[in-house]
C-alpha cells in the first residue's frame, strides 16, 4: 500500500473514532480527499479558516485534507518527521462528546457506543482503552483531554495510540480534537505543540 493511501486511511480511523457511521468505501474516500492532488499551504489556510486558524503552526506540520464528508467538517495535519496525524472537527448532531463527559465518566462510554455501530463497517476500532486525563491549552484556554489506545481492523497498524479533546468555540459550539499515530509512535507533545498554536477565527461574517 502506497503512503498516501496510508496517510489517509489513518485520518480516516482518527475520525472514525467521534463519530463516522459509515465512509462509503474506498472509491468514495478517493474522491472526497481528492487523491493524488497537493494543495498549497496557503490555500489550505483559505480552505480551513471556517474550522480554526492554523496560521502559526510551526513549520514541521502541515495541513493535509480538508473535507465536508456526510455532514462532519474536518481538517487533517501531519507531523512530517514522524506521521503523527492531527485533526480538528466542527461538531455535528451526530458528535455527541462534550466537555462534560471528561468530569462524569461517560467519554469511554458514548466512544464505544460509536464503534458498535460501525461494528460492521470495513474500518472498526476495538478494545478502546482510556490511558490518562488531563487539560491542555489549545484555541486560547484549557480544554479537556484523554490519552487512549485502540486496536483497528483492516489496516496496516494494527494498534493506535493518541489524544481526544474537545474545545469550545468562541459560540460555545464543541470542536473535537483528535491526534493519533501507530501505538508506540504517538507524542503527546507532538499534540500539544500543534494545538496550542491552533487558534479560533472570528465568527463575525
Amino acid at each position: 500500500m502506497g503512503c498516501l493511501k496510508f496517510i489517509i486511511k489513518v485520518a480516516i480511523v482518527v475520525l472514525a473514532i467521534v463519530g463516522f457511521k459509515s465512509l462509503g468505501g474506498w472509491d468514495w474516500c478517493v474522491k472526497t480527499f481528492h487523491i493524488g492532488q497537493k494543495p498549497t499551504q496557503q490555500s489550505m489556510l483559505e480552505k480551513t479558516k471556517d474550522v480554526a486558524d492554523f496560521s502559526k503552526i510551526p513549520d514541521e506540520y502541515e495541513l493535509s485534507k480538508s473535507a465536508n464528508i456526510l455532514g462532519f467538517r474536518a481538517v487533517v495535519a501531519e507531523h512530517g518527521a514522524t506521521g503523527q496525524k492531527l485533526a480538528v472537527v466542527n461538531e455535528n448532531k451526530n458528535i455527541k462528546i462534550t466537555q462534560e463527559d471528561f468530569k462524569n465518566g461517560q467519554l469511554k462510554k458514548k466512544i464505544d457506543d460509536v464503534n458498535k455501530k460501525l461494528e460492521y463497517q470495513y474500518i472498526h476500532v476495538e478494545n478502546f482503552k482510556i490511558l490518562k486525563q488531563g487539560t491542555m491549552k489549545t484555541m486560547g484556554q484549557n480544554a479537556p483531554y484523554a490519552l487512549f489506545e485502540a486496536e483497528v481492523t483492516n489496516l496496516p497498524v494494527k494498534k493506535l495510540k493518541g489524544m481526544i479533546c474537545v474545545a469550545k468555540d468562541k459560540e460555545g459550539k464543541n470542536k473535537i480534537i483528535v491526534s493519533a499515530n501507530d501505538g508506540g509512535k504517538y507524542s503527546q507533545i507532538i499534540s500539544e505543540q500543534f494545538f496550542k498554536n491552533v487558534k479560533l477565527n472570528d465568527t463575525k461574517k
